[in-house]
């Protein structure tokens, strides 16, 4: 999951004899040797002329050398009710540019909302989230609260969830609906995919913890609020905030901003925290029947499960990355291999997914495998953009 932000405006010329501006083209550079698709580009629309900026819903992206145009969605980050962004995702050859125009499309065709994530009310408090290639989900307040209150059905939790998906269209509210209005229970595979992935009290599939002397271990608990901010045919965005949480050295204030975009195995995880200058992701070991596999910046567990294969990853930028260690002391829940994190400026970026065999989405793991180096590549290298 990659985002590219405006380098740089030149002048939009207004043709005073017509009063009709001149075409507004973007032009993209790819300095790589390595193919470029499903990586989105992010537009800021404060950064367009206001011929453009003021009928943004009915601008879109069109590629001249294909005749078309491409799907496109508006995201509103600050919530103000005016559009912040305009996302799409070009394909680029290796070491090659392209050009394309923002001009206005008739007829917007409606996209399918592949990209998408809610709160689960009817489910206690989760919060799930889903793209073509992967769901997740994590446990809100309500959840916290029966645990403390000695009741039935809730858990105390930051770690994530995997739902695993055989198929590329929307799930979560599919498979909700089953559940609750049929019994049709999801833990099940009935030829989409199941969520048959153990969380418990873990870090699951790239929760956070802040490691302590003697192998102590602090954690925050469930979030506390939620955000959604979008979701759409290629994005979707949302935020969750912690109460504050203990640490070695004090107390941790921790809000985390996360967006999983179409076309991706990896959502990506924008964490503010306060209160430390290093943290951890982790991957639960499960049932203790995989490998680990070293990639300095990439972390990958790929275990045996229910007798297919979970690849599990954490990547992060380079500027982030410390090193990685194990902790495996033979107890539930306890056992994980940690992706060790800087903090800087009270920030931190990470990305975080799987793969899974049944899916069908790589050849093998190799594949998988090189599309994660290839992928740690582009986000050091992220596409160059030029507005004219």
């Amino acid at each position: 999951m990659i985002y590219t932000k405006t380098i740089q405006l030149l002048s939009v010329i207004c043709l005073l004899a017509s009063c009709t501006p001149t075409p507004v083209s973007i032009h993209l550079t790819n300095n790589l040797s390595i193919e470029r698709q499903n990586e989105t580009v992010e537009v800021l629309i404060a950064d367009l002329p206001e011929l453009l900026s003021s009928k943004i819903d009915k601008i879109g992206v069109y590629d001249p050398s294909e005749n078309t145009f491409l799907t496109t969605q508006l995201i509103d980050i600050d919530q103000d009710g005016k559009m912040d962004q305009l996302i799409f995702q070009p394909q680029l050859a290796p070491s090659s540019e392209k050009t394309f125009h923002l001009k206005e499309q008739p007829d917007k065709p409606e996209a399918v909302e592949y990209c998408f994530s809610r709160i689960v009310p009817t489910r206690i408090d989760d919060y799930t989230w889903e793209n073509d290639k992967v769901a997740f989900r994590t446990y809100g307040p309500r959840a916290q609260a029966l645990v403390e209150e000695g009741k039935e059905g809730g858990i105390i939790s930051s770690g994530i969830d995997c739902w695993l998906k055989k198929v590329s269209y929307p799930v979560i509210n599919k498979w909700y609906k089953a559940s609750e209005e049929d019994g049709i229970s999801y833990h099940e595979d009935h030829g989409e995919g199941l969520d048959n992935y153990h969380v418990g009290i873990s870090r699951g599939a790239g929760g956070l913890a802040i490691k302590g002397a003697e192998d102590q271990y602090f954690v925050s608990k469930n979030f506390t609020t939620h955000k959604t901010l979008a979701s759409g045919p290629l994005r979707t965005l949302f935020q969750f905030d912690y109460a504050d949480w203990q640490g070695p050295q004090g107390m941790i204030k921790e809000q985390k901003t996360i967006s999983l975009d179409y076309g991706n195995n990896l959502m990506k995880i924008e964490v503010s925290i306060q209160g430390t200058d290093h943290v951890a992701a982790g991957i639960s070991l499960q049932e203790n029947n995989g490998t680990i596999l070293d990639k300095n910046n990439i972390l990958i567990f790929k275990q045996n499960h229910f007798e297919t294969t979970l690849s599990n990853v954490i990547l992060t930028p380079q500027k982030y990355f410390k090193t990685q260690h194990l902790y495996n002391p033979q107890i539930k829940d306890q056992n994980h291999v940690f992706l060790d994190l800087k903090i800087l400026n009270q920030s931190l970026v990470y990305y975080v997914g799987f793969y899974w065999s049944e899916s069908k989405q790589f050849a093998d793991h190799q594949a998988w495998e090189k599309h994660l180096d290839d992928l740690a590549i582009k986000i050091e290298n992220p596409i160059q953009l030029n507005i004219n």
